[in-house]
């Protein structure tokens, strides 16, 4: 069972942040919209240990139980445009990797743009949300990362058995959430704040879908292109049937059985 200590947390972080740790929350991210829309200060973490209503990217829902995993948020207002926050959820998604290869874990990819696989599998997902003012620049956003640590008592459920994973396969040190939350939210505050400028060359090199066949699914519409490179805009850089290249910044994309 996960459960978590704010003092310990406090202690384990760089900076000084407005710290709610809930038992439950239908999403962090909701939580935290409604603050932000309201004009609080950024520098808030929000907590739920889990979530009746987690939420990924294009709808998808995310699987959020009690005793598993870690699912928290991140009030922030960023002073860039609208466009940029997709470097929100890329320093959110080194700072998730990096932390999980601390725990001797070697195959750790970042597939484009939001989720961290372990051998293959999604153990993290992440969600930035925000809103945007008549100058097109981002009035606060909000950061939701959601982790498997341990892996469930009875596995994953059917529909996501086969896809999913956690850093941990059974019971873990003392205090081991309190731990990756710090040193996640650490990693990010450092990027964020500008002091860490390396993350795009760094979230190349995780890249889970670099060589690979995949399909790009845009609204209604799927084609299949192969992935060549991420760009320093953190686009995805494909070629597409036509031998043609292009740069996706937007939409969905799934790996190919070949």
């Amino acid at each position: 069972m996960i459960i978590l200590d704010k003092k310990i947390l406090e202690k384990c972080l760089n900076q000084k942040l407005n710290i709610t740790i809930f038992d439950e929350l239908d999403s962090t991210n909701n939580y935290l919209k409604k603050i932000g829309s309201q004009g609080e200060k950024e520098n808030q973490l929000v907590i739920a240990l889990s979530q009746t209503g987690g939420r990924g990217r294009m709808g998808r829902t995310f699987y959020s139980p009690n005793g598993t995993g870690i699912y928290f948020s991140l009030l922030l207002h960023p002073e860039f445009s609208a466009e940029k926050s997709l470097f929100l959820t890329v320093m959110a998604a080194v700072s998730v990797a990096e932390t999980v290869m601390k725990y001797n874990i070697n195959d750790v990819k970042i597939k484009w743009v939001n989720d961290i696989y372990i051998d293959g599998k999604k153990v993290c997902g992440i969600l930035t949300e925000g809103a945007v003012n008549c100058n097109k620049m981002l009035d606060y956003a909000v950061v939701g990362i959601g982790i498997n640590v341990i892996a469930p008592e009875n596995g994953f459920p059917e529909y996501i058995k086969d896809i999913a994973t956690a850093i941990f396969p059974g019971n873990s040190e003392e205090n081991i959430k309190e731990k990756i939350v710090a040193d996640v939210v650490n990693r990010f505050f450092c990027m964020y704040n500008g002091d860490d400028n390396d993350y795009i060359r760094r979230y190349k090199e995780c890249s889970y879908l670099t060589g690979k066949e995949i399909n790009i699914i845009q609204g209604e519409t799927t084609r299949p292109a192969t992935v060549i490179d991420i760009t320093d805009d953190c686009h995805l850089l494909v070629k597409n049937e036509k031998g043609e290249i292009e740069e996706i910044s937007s939409g969905d994309v799934s790996v190919r059985l070949l």
